[in-house]
């Protein structure tokens, strides 16, 4: 795949992802249909993971991904956990900073079991991507 076509999928799949969790998000979706936070968070997984490849193919002198699976599935999950804890970070901010004292705005996060839950699903979504790279690109 060459840079540009990846940068473009990459682009597309960012605006894409921040689209949808925009709808849901004004929609109220997150707490009518709780089961939405799952595939989203799924995605989100996905989309680090996305970034983490597209980082390491803009700059191959840093790392081969191809010849050192384990080690990148590692890598791979440790950025995704970063980015899943950084966003849970922020909707930790948002809540205890903005909506604590708005009487209009609810809050993001639902308790532990919601954060614990959204951080797996970030996971996963890194896991099957890491995944389909290994056998869809480096498979030999």
């Amino acid at each position: 795949m060459t840079r540009l076509v990846l940068r473009r999928n990459l682009t597309f799949f960012l605006l894409s992802f921040f689209a949808l969790h925009s709808v849901v998000s004004m929609g109220g979706f997150y707490r009518s249909m709780s089961w939405v936070d799952m595939p989203v968070h799924f995605l989100a997984g996905v989309l680090s993971a996305a970034v983490f490849y597209w980082f390491f193919q803009r700059f191959p002198s840093h790392f081969d991904a191809s010849r050192h699976f384990w080690v990148t599935l590692l890598m791979v999950l440790g950025f995704a956990a970063l980015v899943g804890i950084l966003w849970e970070f922020v909707e930790f901010l948002y809540d205890f900073l903005i909506a604590k004292y708005s009487f209009n705005l609810d809050t993001l996060q639902f308790g532990l079991r919601d954060t614990l839950g959204d951080l797996l699903f970030d996971l996963l979504g890194a896991l099957a991507l890491a995944i389909f790279v290994k056998l869809r690109y480096h498979n030999r």
